[in-house]
């Protein structure tokens, strides 16, 4: 099989994508003798006739037109089959036929293929019990070799092994019709069917083309070899050509007839070729046939026209393929980032994303979302949420024993035990704690009174859920600035090796950061929970009055409740029923019992405390660990701006850091003169062919 595509990349040698982008024109034949001539006559290369050449593994010669000052050069590679091994893949994609000029005469065409040939077929031989070896003599590698000029005409002939008549068991056969099968039904191709004068209906090839859909619009036949058909017997020959929309094997572009070279015709120039093949078609048995159908030259003149007009069919998918792969293409030069061969455009560079980061970094800080597109960059929403949840957290989990509540402890009050009240509110575990401290604590002081590190202890064992609590709410805090950087950093800086560089060159002051948040929040929690207890707040003796004022109001309204209260004995004394407010009866019960009185008082006090110091802590933690540290001028969000950017990078001194973070090493530059050169090719791609819709 022999295949022969028209080349619609750009005159700059752009390759715009493989084999299935461009329209073909694929010439099938039974035997690679029937094809070589053909691929002769259209790439104007001669191609080995040596029966054991060029039947091994297909080949594929491509022209490529560059621009008028560009000099003519020919390249030869390897592309490996996909069911190679990995090892076979690099051992075939690496390998180069020795020095070679531009001209490819057969002298040079045969030593290219000898090489290629040595290196692309295995013969590893399948030997089964009882049965002679058999060796696989073909290859699905394709060997490639490009000519690019100013005066190629941007076209491509793939030369294909030959089908081998077989069965599935034949691996030759198998092979030739995967290769056939591969570049046949590509349904942008032109197929150039090619039959031998043979008994027709042993021709492989017509059997394959049934199963092609779209047959109509790309297929012509070719009868090589018509110099050996014999009269009468093969008078199907002249059916096909006439090609009568009755036939069967009826194609709508026609069957052609091509009169073979002989033997010692080998060394005939092409133009004793033509004439030879010339004055055969004038004989009388061919006559009475069309002679636009007969020869070489009226076959080429056809499978122009046809290319043209397919390649026009082709160009509304062709410009949408361009376009996407431009975009594509656009896409990843812009990841790249601008160039950073100089110092002065690494600095510029650098600097701008600075700018960018701090302009997006400060509207992040201030609630000003406008123009951030994702919501982890919300710095000021995300830390708030999460210091609203320290907050709860703090009130639901802070306090090791809860606080007693009014109705809670009024509730113990009215049961008919025989108990007195300071027996029935010791019954609450809190009570019972503080009560049990005094005791543990009893010193020198006086009867009733409260020995002054009672309090302290009592405050630090109350808190000392706190620590573990901050701790969580500063890692929150830390990773939420982490995630908000890693937004940030995203948007701004596009190049994926860049941006990590750029990371790592600011971690150590990121770090710094968090050091100082860790070591602030350690004096804070000292000061709160090591410390004496301290307060200069108004409230803290409001709120201690008001949370004694409502216990005796909740316990009043419990007994309220209580028809005969009046008449029991309380604390061992009858309570007469004197025109006395029932809150100071309630009030005097409640606090003439000094001990209890002094744990009602302890509670109380280290209650207002509490919620005072509360607040005070969590602001402070707001304030002086994570908005100073965190978010401030030095903190991860706000340090890399233009100004940390010229004091760390600009001016020679700092050439170096700078070169060595911000310079593009050899891959990424080799990449993105690749890009900008198939983005060339793209662009000119698209010229090219809008023109030729216009033709």
């Amino acid at each position: 099989m022999v295949s022969a595509y028209p080349d619609l990349k750009s005159p700059m040698g752009h390759d715009f994508g493989d084999e299935q982008t461009q329209a073909e024109l694929e010439l099938m034949d039974e035997l690679h003798k029937l094809g070589v001539q053909i691929c002769e006559f259209t790439s104007k290369i001669p191609f080995p006739t040596d029966d054991k050449m060029c039947t091994r593994f297909a080949t594929e010669i491509v022209h490529k037109r560059t621009s008028p000052s560009d000099t003519v050069s020919v390249t030869v590679e390897i592309i490996p089959d996909s069911n190679e091994t990995q090892e076979r893949k690099e051992l075939l994609s690496s390998w180069r036929p020795l020095a070679f000029g531009p001209t490819l005469d057969k002298e040079t065409m045969n030593s290219i293929f000898k090489q290629a040939e040595s290196v692309i077929i295995e013969d590893h031989a399948d030997v089964r019990p009882g049965r002679r070896p058999k060796y696989n003599r073909l290859s699905s590698s394709v060997l490639r070799i490009t000519r690019r000029g100013p005066d190629e005409k941007n076209f491509a002939i793939v030369d294909i092994p030959g089908l081998v008549r077989g069965d599935a068991k034949n691996t030759e056969h198998q092979t030739a019709k995967t290769l056939v099968q591969h570049y046949m039904h590509n349904p942008r191709s032109i197929i150039v069917a090619v039959i031998d004068v043979i008994d027709l209906e042993r021709q492989e090839v017509l059997h394959m083309l049934d199963d092609i859909e779209d047959k109509e619009s790309r297929i012509v036949g070719v009868i090589n070899k018509c110099d050996t058909k014999q009269k009468q017997s093969h008078d199907w020959v002249f059916e096909l050509i006439k090609n009568d929309d009755q036939s069967p094997r009826y194609l709508k572009e026609g069957w052609y007839g091509l009169r073979n070279r002989a033997p010692i015709e080998a060394n005939n120039s092409d133009a004793e070729r033509d004439a030879i093949e010339d004055a055969f078609f004038s004989g009388d048995e061919w006559n009475r046939l069309n002679k636009k159908r007969l020869g070489r030259h009226r076959l080429r003149s056809n499978l122009i026209k046809m290319r043209n007009r397919h390649v026009k069919q082709s160009i509304p998918s062709l410009l949408s393929e361009i376009k996407a792969k431009l975009a594509l293409c656009n896409n990843d030069i812009s990841k790249l980032g601008p160039p950073c061969d100089t110092n002065f455009q690494q600095f510029t560079l650098i600097n701008g994303i600075a700018t960018k980061y701090s302009r997006m970094a400060e509207s992040s800080l201030n609630g000003n979302y406008r123009g951030l597109n994702k919501s982890d960059m919300f710095a000021r929403k995300l830390i708030r949420d999460g210091l609203n949840k320290f907050c709860t957290t703090l009130q639901a989990e802070g306090p090791v024993k809860p606080f007693v509540t009014c109705t809670a402890e009024a509730k113990l009050i009215p049961a008919d035990d025989g108990m007195t009240w300071s027996e029935k509110l010791m019954k609450d575990p809190t009570y019972g704690w503080i009560r049990q401290v005094i005791e543990s604590f009893r010193g020198t002081e006086f009867p009733g009174d409260l020995n002054p590190l009672i309090v302290d202890f009592l405050w630090r064992k109350q808190t000392i859920g706190w620590r573990a609590i901050a701790e969580e709410a500063l890692v929150e805090a830390e990773s939420i600035v982490e995630r908000v950087n890693e937004a940030l950093f995203q948007d701004v800086c596009s190049d994926d090796d860049l941006r990590v560089k750029l990371r790592d060159w600011l971690h150590a002051d990121f770090q710094k950061a968090s050091v100082d948040a860790a070591k602030e929040l350690e004096r804070l929690i000292a000061d709160e929970i090591e410390g004496h207890l301290f307060t200069l707040h108004p409230h803290f003796t409001a709120l201690r009055t008001h949370r004694q004022q409502n216990r005796i109001n909740e316990v009043t309204s419990i007994l309220a409740k209580e028809k005969a209260w009046m008449k029991q004995e309380q604390g061992g004394a009858l309570i007469p029923n004197l025109s006395i407010s029932s809150d100071k009866i309630v009030g005097t019960e409640l606090y003439h019992d000094k001990e209890l009185a002094v744990v009602l008082n302890t509670h109380d006090s280290l209650e207002a405390y509490y919620e005072l110091a509360r607040y005070r802590f969590t602001d402070n933690v707001a304030t002086q660990v994570i908005e100073r540290h965190l978010l401030g001028p030095d903190g991860p969000l706000r340090l890399f701006s233009p100004q940390y950017v010229s004091e760390k990078l600009y001016g020679e001194q700092n050439e170096d850091a700078l070169s060595n973070l911000v310079g593009e090493n050899p891959n990424k530059a080799q990449k993105r003169l690749g890009l900008d050169s198939e983005r060339r090719s793209l662009e000119e791609s698209m010229k090219r062919l809008q023109a030729f819709k216009m033709l």
